[in-house]
C-alpha cells in the first residue's frame, strides 16, 4: 500500500511538472514577433539603452524543484560569466533543495545546475554554475568599486527584467527611493516570480537583485506594497566564492 501511494505521488508530480514546463515554453513571447521584447524605445539615450539591453539579454527564468515533497518554485535570475564559466545569480529563498532540481530557462533553451557555488540565506542570494546558453548574453562579474555604498544615490534610475506571475520576461524601470539597513528600496513594481531579477543602474552596471516586496500597515491591516521593492545590493554578494 505504501509503495502504491508513493507511485501515485510520483505520477501526480510528474504530470504537474510536465504541465508546468509546457506553461513555461508557451507563455514566452515568440522571437519572430515584429514587436520583439528586446527592442528598446528610441526615447532613451545611449547609456540607458545599454543598461536596458544588458538587463534584457542576461535575464533568465529559474525553476527549483523538490521531488521529495513535490514543490516547485519559480524565480528570475541574471546570467553572468567568470573565468570562462557560466553562472546564474538569483534569490536564495526560492532555491528549494540545492543544485538538485534547479533549472534555467529562456524560450525553448534550458540548462541544469551543475554546481552550487554559494547559498546565503541571510543576505538572500545564491550563485550556481550552468552550461553556456546560446540565446543569452552573459554580463561580466561586476567591477569592485572602492565603496559600493557611495555608488548608490537617491532617485538614481534603475532597470530590471524578470518573470513575474509566470509570464515574461518583462522589463521595469524605477528609482532608488531609500535605504533600510543594508538593503535598497526601489520604487518600481514587482510580483511573485520576479525575485532574483538583476537590478541595473543607468550605466548598465549590476547594482543588486530583487529580494522582496515591502509590507505596510494601514487602518485595514497589513498590505503588500507592490510599488516598493527591497533589493539586495551587489556589495553583499560574495563573488570571491567563485575562486574557491
Amino acid at each position: 500500500m505504501r509503495n502504491f501511494f508513493q507511485g501515485v505521488t510520483s505520477v501526480t508530480f510528474g504530470v504537474i511538472f510536465g504541465l508546468f514546463l509546457i506553461t513555461i515554453l508557451f507563455l514566452h513571447p515568440q522571437p519572430q514577433s515584429p514587436h520583439s521584447y528586446e527592442t528598446v524605445s528610441k526615447h532613451y539615450d545611449i547609456n540607458q539603452k545599454q543598461a536596458i539591453t544588458r538587463s534584457v539579454n542576461s535575464a533568465v527564468r529559474v525553476v527549483s524543484m523538490d521531488f521529495t515533497v513535490g514543490n516547485i518554485s519559480s524565480l528570475s535570475g541574471t546570467y553572468f560569466t567568470f573565468a570562462g564559466k557560466y553562472y546564474v545569480l538569483t534569490s536564495a529563498h526560492g532555491v528549494l533543495k540545492g543544485c538538485g532540481g534547479l533549472m534555467v530557462f529562456h524560450f525553448e533553451e534550458q540548462q541544469q545546475c551543475t554546481k552550487m557555488i554559494i547559498i546565503d540565506r541571510d543576505a538572500d542570494y545564491a550563485i550556481f554554475e550552468i552550461g553556456e546558453m546560446e540565446s543569452r548574453k552573459p554580463i561580466k562579474v561586476p567591477n569592485a568599486l572602492a565603496n559600493w555604498k557611495k555608488s548608490y544615490n537617491l532617485l538614481d534610475k534603475t532597470y530590471y527584467t524578470g518573470y513575474p506571475n509566470s509570464i515574461g520576461p518583462t522589463t521595469w524601470t524605477g528609482n532608488i527611493s531609500g535605504f533600510t539597513g543594508d538593503y535598497l528600496i526601489i520604487q518600481t513594481y514587482a510580483w511573485s516570480g520576479a525575485s532574483g531579477s538583476g537590478v541595473f543602474d543607468e550605466r548598465g552596471e549590476l547594482i543588486g537583485i530583487v529580494m522582496a516586496l515591502d509590507v505596510g500597515a494601514n487602518e485595514y491591516g497589513y498590505q503588500v506594497l507592490n510599488n516598493f521593492v527591497i533589493v539586495v545590493p551587489i556589495w553583499q554578494v560574495d563573488f570571491d566564492s567563485l575562486l574557491e
